[in-house]
């Protein structure tokens, strides 16, 4: 399918008032005739052709004038200029020939207006959604306190966590890549009921999460259709004009083209939706890979659970497994249990705190540690009465470290 119809029919898929905002490859493709035209009644077409990759033919392409007027023109030694046929208007200055393309430049003016027509809906989506995800973040953040909405908390813990494994809007990604993997989450969530498991309220708030993506993807189409057009009809200018538009164009409109609003919206939706209800990975122990329980803070700041600290030292592995800074286990005692990440953990990861409960537990029975006292050298203590949060059963108040 040639470009010019796959644009059309891609179009369909976008919302109605976004599609007179998209390239107008077919009306920029005929323009194209009038540049050629003019280079050959000057004599120039043959020229380029002619010494096109040639180094020493000196003959250069660019850009002057500014966004609103671009002003292609082309440097040519005076040498070459006597080759052309037809009559040129041109600036002369030592020994080299400044030739403005007229129809060239009706050519990017055309060009230059579609590219600030697109950013126009850019801009708009950009402040429209951002204000959405400020919108549904004070929901959210209402309807999942832990306090108050923990089986919410837990469901919205699992549609982020496929959400976040979806991968939906990558960098790098592309569009069709974009909608199979929204359409992909779309029928995960289906088959996983949890929008049933929700009461009304949040089914409100998943359906304005949902409908956000789908938003999303489609400015993803709408990017990716104006990039491709813009590619395409620059690839075709080079090709039928022997210019270099490819290389020189993108930097000159620069200032004028707006790029990655997509990926900034996505950045919003991920930090300051998805966060409201913080995954285990984000707090997860860089050994075991659970929970971080009771986290030991080195001092090299990386952050492990207790009992994989316990576990290491026991090893004599002492430096931090990280950075390897070292003695950074050995020196680990008490005074390194960061209380405020222990409070936020209890808070939001209840379920996960009592399943490392119930493993430590099993390790303690099993034998894995050290009662006290088993060392002729003094111990390293993990443990103190002072910064206890669970109970007294748990391995860290039985256990020193050899």
């Amino acid at each position: 399918m040639k470009f010019a119809k796959q644009i059309e029919s891609a179009s369909e898929e976008l919302p109605s008032d976004w599609r007179p905002h998209l390239l107008h490859y077919k009306s920029l493709k005929k323009s194209l005739r009038f540049v050629v035209d003019e280079l050959q009644t000057q004599g120039l077409f043959q020229v380029l052709m002619m010494h096109k990759g040639d180094p020493e033919a000196t003959i250069t392409y660019g850009f002057g004038g500014d966004p609103q007027h671009p002003q292609p023109c082309i440097h040519v030694a005076s040498e070459f200029l006597s080759k052309c046929s037809g009559s040129v208007a041109a600036e002369h200055e030592d020994g080299v020939v400044k030739i403005v393309l007229v129809r060239d430049s009706e050519f990017f003016r055309l060009l230059m207006e579609d590219l600030a027509q697109a950013s126009v809906i850019q801009k708009a989506e950009y402040e429209r959604m951002s204000e959405s995800v400020f919108s549904l973040e004070m929901e959210l953040s209402k309807a999942t306190t832990p306090q108050r909405h923990k089986k919410e908390m837990y469901l919205w813990r699992q549609i982020f966590k496929l959400y976040l494994d979806a991968q939906i809007f990558d960098n790098g990604s592309s569009f069709e890549c974009s909608r199979t993997q929204f359409d992909k989450f779309s029928d995960q969530l289906r088959q996983t009921g949890l929008a049933q498991k929700m009461t009304r309220k949040n089914r409100e708030l998943l359906k304005k999460f949902m409908q956000m993506n789908a938003d999303l993807v489609s400015l993803k189409g709408f990017e990716w259709l104006n990039q491709t057009a813009m590619t395409k009809i620059l690839k075709k200018h080079d090709k039928l004009s022997g210019l270099s538009a490819r290389a020189e164009f993108p930097l000159f409109a620069k200032q004028a083209i707006i790029e990655n609003v997509l990926l900034s919206l996505y950045s919003v939706v991920t930090k300051r939706l998805v966060s409201v209800v913080p995954q285990v990975d984000s707090y997860s122990c860089p050994i075991c890979y659970g929970l971080a329980w009771r986290p030991i803070r080195l001092g090299c700041n990386h952050v492990f659970c207790v009992r994989c600290l316990i576990k290491a030292q026991r090893r004599r592995l002492l430096d931090c497994p990280i950075c390897r800074r070292k003695n950074a286990v050995g020196d680990a005692d008490a005074s390194c249990l960061d209380d405020a990440m222990q409070d936020y953990l209890m808070l939001y990861f209840p379920r996960e705190i009592k399943e490392k409960r119930e493993e430590n537990g099993l390790d303690v029975e099993r034998g894995c540690y050290p009662k006290s006292g088993g060392s002729s050298s003094p111990p390293t203590i993990l443990y103190h009465p002072a910064t206890a949060h669970s109970r007294p059963s748990d391995v860290d108040q039985r256990c020193t470290i050899m």
